[in-house]
């Protein structure tokens, strides 16, 4: 297995400037405005199904909507930009695409327009993960860790911070509104990202060569699939997403259901369970260091299905929004995810072996769908104990992997 720094000495740390810091702050700050985009309808669920009657099956379908986007275009999307080296082209056209969609919601009345429109901005937002990653990993090459570390904190503290704003606005100027504007951050952080950052154009447009590029596309997912622990974490990573992504978008018709909460209260649980996934990232790491991969999933996930249990039974405002935090302090567990990704597999399919895993952990777009259906004959509850058995899976899955770190 191939590993950085073999046989070579490693790469010098040349002081970092200015630039290197601002260039580092633009794209951390866009994938926290990509990973906004990832839950932009959460806050704002109940206003939109009162505003236009939804019902459950249909509020569970329109957060499918975005996750089905992921399933479908994260992988092809991140081969194409590898195939052609234009990641940063790729990134700026795709999150162009997601922000023009979340501001056309501002005229949509109708369910399909706007589930149409939620298809299109997942489809456009899945860009971030793959080409954004890459260009960090490029930019701050003789840094590369620190960087990278940095702009997946960018993430969490966008997901933490955006949620509080888009409710507190949706309050006093409407649910459409308050999407528009928190998309419009793109018109800076984009073409910010074009002029500081560089694509890496490959040669050869010939047919051969582009057979060649097919061939090679394929060669490498049969190399990643054949991996059975890269396998065993997109398996482990999706059911964990299916849990979650349940939990967190049904969390505002929970809390208006069970304990009355308010349109701000929602969002303030919702940014509490972001923020501190930001907290707890440090620490994923250092559980995976000390223990190696299983254990170190076991240990959060089971934790993590035990609190959506727990939820629906939540007796006052107070005690849901806690349960929302605590389940953000141990559910972000894609650091642990990754690194062991890059432990157990070669290192030139490790950008391909994180584009599967992201793109099986789109699977998880089935979980709304089927928390909807059991809410409108079970009851919210019912929904819960789906959510958090799912997260349980994971963990049994997780329990076959390798005791160490590969």
């Amino acid at each position: 297995m191939t590993r950085a720094g073999e046989g070579s000495a490693a790469p010098l740390r040349a002081p970092w400037r200015a630039g290197d810091y601002f260039d580092l702050g633009v794209i951390s700050i866009t994938h926290g405005l990509s990973d906004g985009f990832n839950n932009m309808l959460v806050p704002v669920l109940a206003l939109i199904v009162a505003d236009l009657k939804l019902s459950p099956v249909e509020a569970g379908a329109l957060l499918s909507a975005f996750s089905l986007a992921v399933l479908l275009f994260q992988y092809p999307l991140s081969l194409a930009a590898d195939a052609t080296g234009r990641k940063k082209t790729a990134l700026i056209a795709g999150m162009g695409v997601s922000a023009a969609a979340f501001v056309a919601m501002g005229w949509t009345g109708s369910f399909a327009a706007l589930l149409a429109l939620a298809f299109v901005a997942g489809a456009g937002n899945t860009v971030y993960h793959p080409c954004g990653t890459a260009l960090a990993a490029e930019r701050f090459a003789s840094n590369r860790a620190f960087a990278i570390s940095s702009q997946s904190l960018g993430g969490n503290i966008g997901t933490g911070i955006m949620p509080v704003g888009l409710a507190a606005l949706a309050t006093v100027a409407g649910w459409r509104a308050a999407v528009a504007v928190f998309a419009l951050p793109a018109l800076v952080l984009l073409p910010l990202v074009g002029a500081r950052f560089t694509d890496r154009p490959r040669a050869g447009s010939s047919a051969a060569g582009a057979e060649g590029r097919r061939e090679g596309s394929w060669e490498l997912t049969r190399r990643v699939i054949r991996n059975r622990n890269v396998i065993l974490l997109a398996l482990t990573y999706t059911l964990r997403g299916m849990g979650t992504k349940g939990m967190i978008g049904f969390l505002p018709l929970l809390g208006a259901q069970v304990a009355g909460m308010s349109t701000p209260a929602i969002g303030l649980a919702v940014s509490l369970y972001f923020g501190m996934g930001a907290l707890t990232k440090p620490l994923m790491g250092w559980l995976y260091d000390r223990f190696g991969a299983r254990s170190a999933l076991v240990i959060p996930l089971a934790l993590t299905g035990a609190f959506g249990l727990v939820m629906p039974l939540a007796p006052w405002e107070s005690a849901l929004i806690a349960l929302a935090a605590l389940s953000g302090l141990v559910s972000f567990v894609s650091p642990i995810v990754l690194t062991a990704t890059a432990d157990f597999c070669d290192e030139d399919v490790l950008a391909s072996s994180v584009g599967v895993i992201y793109a099986c952990d789109g699977l998880a777009f089935i979980a709304p769908l089927i928390g909807g259906w059991l809410a409108g004959r079970l009851g919210l509850g019912a929904s819960y104990v789906f959510f958090g058995l799912a997260v349980w899976a994971g963990v049994a899955v997780s329990t076959r992997l390798p005791r160490g770190r590969g």
